[in-house]
């Protein structure tokens, strides 16, 4: 085969051959694709971005708007969130107190612990968790001005009822202040737990630190253990949880002042002015 050079063969005017000229225009075909499909990728890339920015700027938006809807709800009804650690700083007290709820009568177990005068005119039921955040509050914070007020002075009658919803700490934290009751203890075991109240969840209820509480309180631990290994209070502790969700309880601490609820991390006056109105009836 002749691999020389043909003087013979036509040239283009650009001077190359027509497989050269064919070559080039191979190769200019390729960069024009690829170019177009860079270019593409970027125009792509860019219309991704703006949306993706868009849409977070909306969603951003969105949260900021159900933010603030929520907290001029709650600034409207002056209610703090009650119930769970979740809900913001625990037993931050609200700027105005809630209106108290609509009466309902409460059924409650002859013989429960209570404080205060037996003959009272005014019964004030609270429904709590051992684990709850802003009942912990509600003890150290609101409780000590209207024991001083209302209990110390026999102007009412004071019970405590298990509204255990916070997970099997609770029940257990439940349970054992009924073992405690069984050695007429119930109320300094009561306080004891809210005293001593850990993080919710972290383990400090168990029923392990339950026996090491009840050494601390003073209980015969052989009787207390056995009561609460045994689970003798463990339906009572359902029991009465189930009877405040038919009171309307959904969350703790919530207060029953002769039968008027007052819920949430309430300032004291929002119960002094329930309490006075019972007592003024």
């Amino acid at each position: 085969m002749n691999h020389q050079h043909n003087p013979d063969a036509p040239a283009s005017e650009s001077g190359l051959t027509p497989q050269a000229r064919s070559q080039e225009f191979d190769y200019l075909a390729h960069v024009i694709g690829a170019s177009l499909i860079i270019g593409a990728l970027i125009i792509s890339g860019t219309l991704f971005y703006m949306f993706h920015t868009v849409a977070s700027g909306y969603a951003q938006l969105a949260q900021s708007a159900g933010q603030g809807i929520a907290a001029q709800l709650a600034g409207q009804n002056g209610t703090a969130p009650a119930g769970t650690a979740a809900q913001g700083a625990a037993g931050t007290a609200p700027a105005a107190a809630a209106a108290p709820g609509t009466p309902v009568k409460l059924n409650l177990k002859a013989n429960i612990p209570y404080l205060g005068s037996s003959s009272a005119k005014v019964t004030v039921v609270e429904y709590a968790d051992y684990e709850c955040p802003f009942c912990e509050k509600f003890f150290t914070q609101v409780f000590p001005d209207l024991k001083s007020k209302y209990i110390d002075t026999g102007k009412i009658k004071w019970v405590y009822q298990d509204f255990a919803f916070l997970g099997p700490d609770s029940n257990t934290a439940a349970e054992a202040s009924h073992c405690a009751a069984d050695q007429n203890k119930f109320w300094q075991y009561h306080d004891y737990l809210f005293s001593h109240q850990g993080a919710e969840g972290s383990g400090w209820a168990t029923a392990d630190h339950q026996k090491q509480f009840a050494q601390a309180v003073g209980l015969n631990t052989s009787q207390f253990n056995g009561c609460l290994d045994s689970g003798k209070y463990k339906q009572e502790v359902l029991d009465e949880t189930a009877a405040g969700r038919n009171y309307g309880v959904s969350g703790t601490p919530t207060v029953f002042v002769n039968g008027t609820p007052v819920v949430g991390a309430q300032p004291v006056t929002a119960f002094e002015q329930a309490i006075d109105a019972a007592l003024n009836k």
